[in-house]
């Protein structure tokens, strides 16, 4: 296959050309995801505020049902748990941290599925537009529909994989402190990436080999995955890396410096970082598709 960094570069490059190229994805996208918040913003923030009291987690996840927007107030809660002495006020604070912990694991459990909802949808026409190089209203329908129960299929083994991580994770953080437990967390997330991987990869090779046998199309990740480590572990964390600093850049820096009485200038922010986001995510997937044909 050649030089695996020349050819990682090839399929970044074009992946990120075509994304850029054909916006109908992107624009369609944007518009599923603006209508859902919509929807859903007012109960997801009242039962957030009920439970939690957290206004910005509400806010966050009512826009675009990002479980890793959470992830801040869950470590603040378990640092609470690990205080030192306890006392009557620690023990009701511990006691309110436990319930806010509980409640936001319980969000984001309704939160994983409500996010992958758009990939299953979604992701058939969006990857058989990337593998056909235009777009096309038909094709584009057409793929919703040919991929849509496979693709439901691997959303519910991606939250099945979230569950039983998030539940060994907070098993392993139960256990008594000792030399084994950082080691075994780490093991977790490992396996935790692989999977998601796995998953992801079988998306992008069941458009391009054609097959709605999703199980016949993780398999055949798995072995891509295997075969060619350098490309397929380097091309994920070359597009989730940025993915990830951008929540964070924003969700630190950004978004507490916008004051929301500015309106529609706070209101434009947001909305530009759901694109910058699902941009990232479109050109992630193309670049899937691309080093997966180059391999095959």
């Amino acid at each position: 296959m050649g030089d695996p960094a020349m050819s990682l570069w090839k399929a970044l490059r074009d992946g990120i050309t075509t994304a850029t190229r054909i916006p109908a994805p992107l624009v369609l996208w944007f518009v599923a995801y603006l209508a859902a918040a919509l929807v859903l913003t007012l109960p997801v923030v009242t039962a957030l505020n009920s439970w939690v009291g957290h206004h910005l987690a509400a806010r966050d996840l009512a826009r675009d049902f990002d479980g890793l927007l959470l992830i801040e107030p869950v470590l603040n809660s378990s640092a609470m748990l690990q205080g030192g002495q306890i006392t009557p006020g620690a023990q009701a604070e511990g006691q309110a941290a436990s319930t806010t912990l509980l409640a936001m694991g319980a969000t984001v459990l309704v939160a994983g599925p409500l996010g992958t909802l758009f990939n299953a949808v979604l992701g058939g026409g969006v990857l058989l537009t990337y593998a056909e190089g235009h777009f096309a209203w038909r094709r584009f329908l057409w793929g919703v529909w040919h991929w849509l129960l496979a693709f439901l299929v691997l959303a519910v083994l991606w939250c099945v994989c979230a569950v039983f991580v998030v539940a060994l994770g907070a098993g392993l953080l139960a256990v008594p402190a000792s030399a084994l437990q950082i080691p075994a967390l780490v093991l977790t997330a490992l396996v935790y990436v692989a999977s998601v991987m796995t998953l992801e990869y079988a998306r992008a090779i069941a458009i391009v080999e054609g097959t709605r046998n999703i199980f016949r199309a993780l398999g055949r990740a798995a072995a891509f995955m295997v075969r060619q480590p350098v490309q397929a572990v380097g091309l994920y964390l070359l597009m989730t890396a940025p993915g990830l600093a951008l929540i964070l850049l924003y969700s630190g820096l950004i978004a507490p410096s916008i004051p929301f009485e500015w309106g529609l200038a706070a209101v434009a922010a947001q909305q530009l970082f759901i694109v910058a986001r699902l941009w990232m995510r479109l050109a992630h997937w193309a670049s899937q598709v691309a080093l997966y044909r180059q391999w095959r």
